[in-house]
């Protein structure tokens, strides 16, 4: 099965603005549901603490037929969603307009608002 690798900026925000560690650690809250994925193979991040600005890389399996692009987005937003966050340009705008963060555990203020800058996908060859 061929191996992808979606890269994608995302500004992460919330309507009070970050404090201390809070992206790390929802970052690392979307991390482990990612673990948690069939397909997914691997993933990193490089975040700016201040301002939010995002790069996530997400390499995972996925069959050419089944539409990779989709496949990458769709498991990056439902790890999102679980985590607490909501997104904006993941997904058709239909989809995401239904779709909510799956928690409760921060108010209004405090939930994370992932937009995408950019978005980019290749098939990357099989690690030895």
């Amino acid at each position: 099965m061929p191996i992808y690798e979606l890269a994608c900026e995302f500004d992460i925000v919330r309507r009070i603005g970050w404090t201390d560690e809070d992206l790390g650690t929802h970052i690392d809250s979307v991390f482990e549901r990612l673990h948690q994925a069939a397909d997914v193979i691997g993933m990193s991040a490089t975040s700016n603490l201040d301002t939010g600005r995002s790069h996530i890389t997400l390499r995972y399996e996925a069959e050419r037929d089944d539409d990779p692009e989709r496949l990458g987005r769709t498991t990056l937003g439902v790890a999102v969603r679980a985590s607490g966050g909501g997104h904006n340009g993941l997904l058709p705008l239909a989809e995401e307009a239904a779709l909510k963060p799956q928690r409760g555990q921060w108010s209004g203020l405090r939930t994370p608002a992932w937009n995408v800058r950019q978005v980019a996908i290749e098939e990357v060859p099989r690690p030895s």
